[in-house]
């Protein structure tokens, strides 16, 4: 096998995340245009444009798994890269249909959940065990890019043709370019793939992992994993809702810096973002040597000492808090990506993509649990004071859990290349 053909595939799999991350997030900062141009309501463009693609992503999550220990990786890759960028190419021709919106939003919510679970597969399937921090920690990365990408795209893009639908071709037209890649990498996969790695990935597709999936559901380990990751969405939620709202807002309900001192703020959380997928896959890889457990354990304490401190008045004049909220949006950026390496690491290959589905796939729902709880204690209290303290308080937990995993002992480690 060519030495770099295995970080070629994982570049493949990093843009198809990166164009569905920015399809994740896109919509959110022109959703008042879109709603205005489809002549409905904000509320029923949020549920129905967001709400409901969020929801899928989740799903997609759990199938992408299967699908990907079924059909294999490039195949899966293939389907997510078209689900991304078609529903853009086609908003122009279609996108005055409410109805037709729904339908291509939820073919989009595949596209962006079905890739989660590749990232431990590609990184188990191609990769060393001391390498699988670093890759899935790219990847997470990419993934990071791409949702800013989105952000700070689609308001650009509405800007320069005064079209929410131009804008969003303009997301297809990069997501074309990256298919053209993915069509290349799973034109020559098969080549590059060495004999003992193909047999694998044969035996994966035959179904021969379902035994290995039936002791993993009887495993703790596996439904520890699941709500540990349902607190690592509940802590990102959280995290990115509470920011520019709890130092926007004037007092008691928040600190009153206002929206531009917020966003400024909210900017320090999104740059720790980008860089703690690389900086939590080195310290898996280097400083732990493919242990993930202490990165995790890392992660959660830093979010919430960084976050809880925020409550204390004397942090706002002493500097501190910037870099603290650039210290939790690395921190709990490191959480997923170490999960994810928990997988590649401890299940047989034949079930990492289904392990990886469904402890990202429902663990997703705890954002939604996270930002129910934070409405809820905002009405009861008028302030985010609470919020901040659960957020602490699940945080501790989430630590909990991390160091109660343990390996399972049927799961070989699969050879690499």
């Amino acid at each position: 096998m060519h030495k770099h053909f295995k970080w070629i595939v994982a570049l493949s799999l990093g843009l198809v995340m990166g164009i569905n991350g920015a399809n994740l997030l896109a919509f959110a900062p022109i959703l008042g245009e879109i709603a205005r141009d489809l002549n409905i309501g904000i509320p029923l463009a949020q549920g129905s444009l967001l709400g409901i693609f969020l929801f899928v992503v989740a799903l997609s999550a759990v199938a992408g798994g299967v699908l990907a220990d079924r059909m294999g990786i490039m195949k899966t890759i293939l389907s997510a890269s078209l689900a991304g960028l078609i529903p853009n190419l086609l908003y122009p021709i279609v996108g005055h249909s409410l109805i037709a919106m729904i339908a291509l939003r939820v073919i989009q919510g595949y596209g962006a959940g079905s890739v989660f679970a590749l990232m431990p597969l590609v990184a188990a399937h191609w990769f060393e065990a001391n390498e699988r921090g670093r890759v899935v920690g790219i990847l997470t990365t990419i993934l990071a890019i791409g949702m800013m990408a989105g952000v700070a795209g689609s308001p650009g893009l509405f800007q320069a043709f005064h079209s929410w639908r131009a804008a969003m071709f303009c997301f297809g037209l990069a997501g074309l370019v990256f298919l053209v890649l993915t069509l290349i990498v799973s034109a020559n996969y098969k080549k590059y793939e060495p004999a003992r790695i193909a047999d694998s990935a044969t035996k994966r597709q035959e179904g021969g992992g379902w035994q290995y999936m039936k002791s993993a559901l009887h495993n703790p380990t596996t439904y520890m994993g699941i709500l540990m990751c349902m607190f690592i969405s509940w802590l990102l939620n959280a995290l990115n809702d509470l920011t520019p709202q709890y130092f926007a807002l004037l007092p008691p309900m928040g600190v009153g810096f206002g929206p531009v001192r917020a966003g400024q703020l909210m900017l320090g959380v999104q740059v720790g973002s980008v860089f703690g997928g690389l900086v939590g896959g080195f310290m898996v890889d280097k400083l732990f040597k493919g242990n993930p457990k202490p990165v995790l354990f890392i992660g959660f304490l830093i979010t919430a000492i960084s976050v809880y401190s925020i409550l204390f008045p004397g942090i706002y004049q002493s500097g501190a808090l910037l870099p603290l909220l650039f210290l939790a949006g690395l921190a709990v950026n490191f959480l997923n990506p170490a999960a994810a390496t928990f997988v590649a690491q401890t299940y047989p290959e034949a079930i990492v993509g289904k392990v990886a589905g469904i402890w990202l796939g429902l663990g997703a729902f705890g954002g939604g649990f996270g930002v129910i709880c934070s409405a809820l204690c905002l009405h009861a209290t008028g302030t985010y004071v609470l919020t901040i303290r659960i957020f602490a308080l699940v945080a501790f937990l989430g630590l909990a859990l991390a160091m109660l995993l343990r390996r399972l002992s049927y799961a070989p480690q699969p050879e690499t290349c």
